[in-house]
């Protein structure tokens, strides 16, 4: 039996957390930190700690800032969301920023402007 994933550890372990965005959200915080095993509780609350930040800072500062939002389904975003908080410590990252967090996620992405 393969090892479970950390995306698979968070849709088990994390009851409290019921989005789709908070589930990845929180298994790229896991990831980020190179736990791909069960988290321990101490792990599991470090987790969700950054995602509480994460939210608050979000409250704190409302984003206006969509224009620069990459088109990503709405996991996929949280995911990048949640790398770009962790790298910069933005939640309204700039574009060469998501760029960053987006090449350090899933490799670098396609854009005209990159060519």
């Amino acid at each position: 039996m393969p090892p479970a994933t950390a995306y698979a550890i968070a849709e088990e372990v994390f009851l409290p957390v019921q989005s789709g965005f908070e589930n990845a959200f929180v298994r790229t915080v896991l990831e980020h930190r190179g736990l791909f095993h069960e988290p321990n509780p101490a792990e599991r609350t470090a987790a969700l700690d950054v995602l509480q930040r994460f939210e608050q800072q979000r409250q704190d500062n409302p984003s206006n800032a969509a224009m620069w939002m990459p088109d990503l389904d709405l996991e996929s975003l949280a995911s990048l969301q949640a790398k770009a908080f962790l790298m910069f410590g933005a939640t309204k990252p700039s574009p060469a920023q998501w760029h960053k967090a987006h090449t350090a996620l899933f490799g670098p992405p396609h854009c005209e402007a990159c060519d």
